[in-house]
């Protein structure tokens, strides 16, 4: 896989960020689509343009075809008297690699480059909400059991 570039996706990328999440979401996991392909590549190309401080998007990127994403959506937090200055979590999301890809070690090269844009910007913690597929990949990269991480579902 040394042919594949991971980057920072640009805006013209969208389009294809969009077909690789309605392939994973409608083909691969049965989602009924509430919008059409067109609809939906221009909502994911406006989220991209509305979010640009919160959320970082990286592509996989071979021979020109955008073909793996991963996400990084930034969460700020309150100051604290030892960290007066700007303070922020992160979420890493939606990474997907197109099946082609999968097993060379591309889903782990998206994330490690989300966890240095993470790095860099003195994140003071980072956390998925992994698949079953892809927890022994987020363990290997230092993720680990946070024992009073709570979530509530909608339904509750």
């Amino acid at each position: 896989m040394d042919d594949v570039v991971i980057r920072a996706s640009r805006p013209a990328d969208m389009p294809a960020v969009a077909d690789l999440r309605w392939r994973w979401s409608v083909d691969e996991g049965g989602a009924t689509p509430a919008a059409t392909t067109a609809e939906y590549r221009a909502a994911m190309s406006a989220f991209a343009a509305a979010h640009p401080g919160t959320h970082w998007c990286v592509v996989a990127e071979q021979d020109g075809t955008v073909l793996g994403m991963a996400w990084l959506a930034l969460t700020e937090r309150p100051p604290t008297p030892d960290r007066p200055q700007r303070r922020l979590t992160a979420d890493v999301q939606t990474v997907y690699v197109h099946p082609d890809l999968r097993g060379g070690g591309v889903a782990r090269r998206l994330v490690t480059a989300l966890l240095d844009v993470a790095d860099g910007l003195g994140v003071e913690r980072t956390s998925v909400h992994s698949s079953v597929d892809g927890e022994t990949l987020y363990r290997r990269l230092g993720f680990g059991d946070a024992r009073l991480l709570l979530q509530r579902p909608p339904e509750a």
